[in-house]
């Protein structure tokens, strides 16, 4: 019988951003460390990033993406083969790693569809030259279905989708029967049994900040409290469940002492879902850099604006105290009315409440935006647009922070896409006059090229009165949609 070194190493898949590893892999390693298994992580992700920077082809990871987005194993020569022929050696080197460490299992963490050509490349090359060692995906790309096509191609052992705490540790006690394993989504009753990750196979000084300073992920909570029509978080989570504040604040005080990194990026829908528990951790962060000036805790994450009572002044004081370096907030729509029917339910007053305070207390935030949703008019769309022209004449929209830096970042980066995987889908789907894919489709007097148009006015309006360039992101859409589909 074959025998084995390790039990499991588990690779973080690309293509995810270059600044910091996924936290599952080392949320994972200390669960299985504490049932008595073996396990090392190894980060495939900032290896490939790194080899591709020397060549000056880190476009790939940006502009140039699309050869990571098949799906499918027949297509998977024809576009990525121009990675994997250029890279060749990279994969190569990794199949010897795996050789070295003998592992029963390998574990690939897919984030995203970004992660499925290499893992299927992959799959190939483990069971060419490691015929022994099972082969396992997990991650929020894995569902059932899919996985299950990948097995029948003989690629894939087992995988586990939603949270793989415990299906994991059960899967590699034997238990093929547990919930998450398999078939079906398993999610966490509780949060507050997370343990606090193991980052000791991972070298920081390998990662880069093109988007955010060097920051350690960190999740709060699983799911929203809100039912976006737009969104289909619920599929993932259908329940909203959040650590303690205390259970979050020792996780980041921990990994700061240990490993020595000052800022974390929340991968939350929302930080502040329960501000019983968001209130607990600023107290404790607040107090933790109050007395550590020397190595504060910074932290970035998304936010949902709340009505005044819910968050008032004393709130957005401690915030700033507890190192809230930025957020990025949910606002989709400036029209109160489109808000309403999407499931984000904020008044125009919250709205401006939330960014006074967030001016006052100099937290940058970027303004998560869309244009086009199916009902919205072009009296909605003026109304977007002159509400722009109202945070300039506030004094928001260029406002900066002591360093220089701009406070508030407008990002109006797509129209909005429409698909079966919304609950907008079934309230529109009978009233929609065509539907092509999810960037062309028709519903009354909203059309493609009115959508469009109104992204490109809106970004002209925000380029006006902030110099806010459209990023090549923006530009880059607008002219492949019209290419695509115009």
């Amino acid at each position: 019988m074959k025998t084995f070194d390790i039990d499991i190493l588990i690779c973080i898949v690309p293509k995810i951003s270059p600044d910091a590893p996924t936290v599952g892999p080392a949320v994972l390693k200390s669960h299985l460390l504490s049932r008595g298994f073996t396990c090392e992580v190894k980060d495939l992700n900032i290896e490939l990033y790194n080899e591709m920077k020397k060549n000056n082809q880190e476009d790939y990871f940006f502009e140039k993406d699309s050869v990571f987005k098949t799906r499918d194993l027949n297509d998977l020569d024809k576009n990525f083969g121009e990675i994997y022929n250029t890279y060749e050696f990279l994969f190569n080197d990794w199949i010897e790693f795996f050789k070295k460490k003998n592992p029963k299992y390998i574990g690939l963490s897919l984030l995203s569809y970004m992660s499925t050509s290499v893992a299927l490349k992959l799959c190939l090359l483990i069971r060419e030259h490691l015929p022994d060692t099972q082969i396992i995906w997990g991650g929020a790309e894995v569902s059932p279905g899919r996985a299950e096509v990948v097995k029948g191609y003989g690629l894939l052992d087992h995988f586990v989708s939603g949270d793989g705490e415990d299906a994991l540790v059960n899967l590699m006690k034997g238990d093929l029967d547990s919930p998450g394993v398999n078939g079906g989504k398993t999610q966490l009753d509780d949060l507050n049994t997370v343990l606090v990750p193991n980052y000791d196979d991972i070298v920081w000084e390998n990662y880069h900040d093109r988007n955010h300073p060097k920051p350690v992920y960190i999740t709060g909570s699983r799911g929203c409290v809100k039912t976006c029509d737009f969104c289909n978080v619920f599929e993932m989570w259908p329940r909203y469940k959040f650590r303690s504040g205390e259970h979050i604040a020792n996780e980041m005080i921990t990994v700061r002492e240990k490993y020595g990194r000052e800022t974390f990026m929340f991968t939350d829908s929302l930080i502040n879902g329960s501000m019983k528990a968001f209130r607990a951790l600023l107290t404790i962060l607040a107090d933790y850099n109050n007395n550590n000036p020397d190595k504060k805790i910074k932290w970035h994450s998304q936010w949902i604006v709340r009505n005044k009572g819910q968050s008032p002044e004393s709130d957005y004081k401690l915030m700033k105290e507890s190192g809230c370096v930025a957020l990025d907030v949910g606002i989709e729509s400036f029209n109160e009315r489109i808000r309403y029917e999407l499931g984000k339910k904020f008044t125009d007053e919250d709205m401006w409440w939330c960014f006074k305070m967030l001016n006052k207390y100099q937290m940058h935030h970027t303004l998560l935006m869309f244009v086009g949703y199916p009902t919205e008019t072009n009296e909605d769309h003026q109304d977007t647009l002159a509400k722009i022209r109202l945070l300039d004449k506030l004094g928001y929209a260029n406002a900066r922070s002591a360093s220089g830096r701009r406070l508030i970042y407008f990002s109006f980066a797509n129209t909005l896409m429409l698909d079966d995987g919304q609950p907008l889908w079934n309230k529109v789907k009978d009233d929609l006059d065509y539907y092509n894919n999810e960037f062309d489709w028709k519903y009354k007097d909203n059309t493609l090229d009115v959508r469009l148009q109104r992204l490109q006015e809106v970004n002209d309006v925000v380029q006006e009165v902030t110099g806010q360039e459209k990023t090549w992101m923006v530009k880059k859409k607008i002219e492949m949609i019209k290419k695509s589909y115009t």
